[in-house]
């Protein structure tokens, strides 16, 4: 990606809505001065002066035969204009090839960033406010589907969904689907997707069963036990029309989005701990995972989680569990209460006991390496760096060969592993960040001022880190790799927290959120 971008200019700017600072320097001339036309060829528009007669004879065509004495020549001026105009043809051709193939390269970017979640769409200069919608706060409230942002919005009569066009954020459609909550608590409605990634048209949300779905003219006995489940609903991101509805019963643990079906856990009647994958449309069972053992008592059924990547799925429930998605192979069951963490690392996972340490396993089940710890979870992975597995001991932070445990390199850092972007590894420490090449440990550029912590901000050429001066905070776009710094600019006051959410740089504000882009 980094081929694609412009040559690197320090720049201050001044947008809409957003405050110009001092951090950086003022923007500089590209070197050599802007590109012209050889200093030997008339400006466009004009044309040289007429040549002096030649010392040679003149030429004269005749009608039968080459020149002769006496014969016309072809003024000079003009036999320039055309070499200058052929010449001005094959730089029109080669600058046309060329804009090709950076369109090429910028379609491979945004689809590139569509297909890997928490990644950017490419950044090609300072990103200003676009537009704004009103949209309650919180997790699953703001999914990308398609071409469309989709929010959830909530007020004293139920919850709603929104759409907007993702590029203008002109209003497209607002369907209500639930009624007001049956308790005082206020009710949740949340679309997932897997690290707020950009998922298909088809919009997959989720609320508890307890709220009636909008619309229901049925009584609520406000004496009445509330059901225990959740109910998912489907809708066309294009138009907000409803193709689906179903609901789950039990006490819920955990549940994601995988491709277009929802994984969902339930502590069912008898204690026992359920898994299914079930299609988002219609809620017909994939396949199901129930534990032998059973879970007793209201605090263990609370404390029963569900865990997701989009290969495995890992629950602590009746049983440590870990399930392979595709086909809901049960890799290993544990019983409760053993020493050991699980966690879902790509395709397979990672276990640590004390008796043994750690060890990777693949998607099989089978061990591939030992380690001293689990894996750290990673808010962004490309893939680049895929032999690598990165961990933290808590005082410091190490890389080892995924195929035989070998360590790479060891960090001496409290910080935290939070992204690994075109062989890049970014840590952070608070708002402090700083970035590694993930194969050799080798320090590339580090931002150590004080500053909110925000999630890793890269569109795989460049790293944006705020900077936070007086209660004001600039936005410093860096080259990832070698943290030279390209732009900045001011984030609105009130914005309160900036992230990637399916390809777009999203901020959020108490009512709601800002959309920012070049």
């Amino acid at each position: 990606m980094a081929n694609s971008r412009h040559a690197a200019q320090m720049q201050l700017v001044e947008v809409d809505e957003l405050t110009p600072t001092s951090v950086g320097a003022r923007p500089t001339a590209l070197p050599g001065g802007d590109a012209g036309v050889p200093a030997d060829v008339p400006a466009v528009g004009t044309l040289p002066d007429q040549a002096a007669p030649d010392d040679r004879p003149g030429e004269r065509a005749e009608q039968g035969g080459g020149p002769g004495p006496g014969a016309q020549r072809r003024p000079r001026w003009r036999r320039g204009l055309v070499a200058w105009g052929a010449a001005l043809g094959v730089v029109v051709l080669t600058v046309t090839a060329l804009g090709a193939v950076d369109e090429a390269r910028r379609t491979d970017a945004y689809e590139r960033a569509a297909g890997i979640p928490g990644l950017l769409t490419p950044l090609d200069g300072p990103v200003h406010v676009a537009w704004r919608a009103a949209a309650s706060s919180g997790e699953g409230t703001v999914v990308v589907a398609d071409d469309t942002v989709v929010v959830v919005q909530q007020d004293a009569s139920g919850g709603s969904l929104a759409g907007y066009d993702a590029a203008s954020g002109a209003h497209r459609w607002t369907t209500r689907v639930t009624g007001p909550p049956a308790a005082t608590e206020r009710g949740w409605l949340q679309c997932p997707s897997w690290r707020e990634g950009r998922v298909s048209g088809l919009v997959l949300c989720v609320t508890d069963l307890a709220i009636p779905v909008y619309g229901d003219a049925a009584a609520v006995d406000p004496d009445a036990e509330d059901p225990l489940g959740l109910r998912v609903v489907a809708l066309d991101a294009a138009t907000g029309r409803s193709v689906g509805e179903w609901t789950q019963d039990g006490d819920v643990a955990g549940y994601g989005r995988v491709d277009d079906d929802v994984v969902v856990a339930v502590t069912d009647a008898e204690g026992h701990s359920l898994v299914q994958r079930r299609d988002g449309r219609t809620g017909d069972v994939a396949w199901t995972y129930q534990s032998d053992e059973r879970l007793s008592g209201a605090l263990a059924i609370e404390r029963a989680t569900l865990d997701l990547t989009d290969s495995v799925a890992v629950l602590r429930g009746a049983e440590l569990v870990v399930l392979r998605l595709d086909d809901g192979e049960p890799l290993v069951a544990e019983a409760r209460g053993q020493a050991v963490a699980l966690v879902p690392f790509r395709d397979g996972y990672a276990a640590w006991t004390p008796a043994r340490g750690g060890w990777l396993y693949d998607r099989d089940g089978i061990e591939v390496a030992a380690l001293p710890a689990v894996p750290s979870t990673l808010a962004i992975d490309d893939g680049s760096a895929q032999d690598v597995v990165v961990l933290s001991t808590g005082v410091a932070v190490r890389g080892f060969d995924m195929a035989t445990g070998d360590e790479l390199w060891s960090l001496s850092t409290r910080s935290t592993p939070r992204a690994v972007v075109d062989e890049t590894l970014l840590v952070a420490d608070g708002g402090r960040w700083a970035g590694y090449d993930a194969r050799t440990g080798l320090a590339l550029w580090s931002h150590e001022l004080e500053a909110p912590d925000w999630p890793a901000l890269t569109d795989g050429s460049l790293v944006l880190t705020p900077v936070e001066d007086g209660g004001r905070v600039t936005l410093v776009a860096r080259g990832l790799r070698d943290g030279a710094q390209r732009w900045q600019v001011g984030v609105p006051p009130q914005v309160t927290r900036l992230a990637a959410v399916g390809g777009l740089l999203v901020g959020r504000t108490d009512e709601g959120i800002v959309v920012l882009r070049p």
